[in-house]
């Protein structure tokens, strides 16, 4: 399979909002109320960060040769946790198309955490935190173990030199 990254632009929201939609329902339940107009506007606000302020957020698609959406990858830097003043990226949000192969599924998300590195360094935050709400999350967690994170519940930390 083909298949690009690059940076999200603004004609991409949509698509990244039909994809949340159709994760939402298996993700969040009954304890928030998905509101595509509000993830819209947060996701355009992400798109102007990272344009207009580089390394302040990080927001990538993967399109293959047909422009269908494989996924997107969301993160933000310059947050800290409550007990350290140490930064770090938070990532926000992964979707993928469920029904690509594991194969690809693992790739693609391989190559998002080889994003976050990447704007770890840019940005000098030296931890990436990431988290998972899915109720099945035990693939997700293990393929963040394999890569060098420390896997806390469903939170996965990874120190990276900046």
């Amino acid at each position: 399979m083909t298949y690009n990254w690059t940076f999200a632009q603004l004609p991409d929201v949509d698509d990244i909002v039909n994809m949340a939609e159709q994760h939402f329902q298996i993700e969040i339940d009954l304890i928030f109320k998905p509101e595509p107009p509000t993830y819209a506007r947060n996701l355009a606000y992400a798109v102007l960060n990272q344009t207009y302020y580089p390394g302040s957020e990080l927001l990538t698609v993967a399109r293959d040769e047909n422009n269908k959406l494989l996924a997107y990858n969301w993160a933000k830097s310059g947050d800290r946790a409550f007990w350290s003043d140490d930064l770090m990226i938070n990532v926000r949000m992964v979707h993928l198309d469920l029904a690509l192969p594991t194969r690809t599924r693992i790739t693609l998300i391989k190559e998002m955490m080889t994003q976050w590195e990447e704007l770890a360094k840019f940005s000098k935050n030296p931890i990436i935190c990431s988290t998972t709400m899915r109720h099945s999350q035990d693939a997700f967690l293990k393929l963040h173990e394999k890569n060098g994170y420390s896997v806390r519940g469903s939170y996965a930390y990874k120190k990276v030199s900046t």
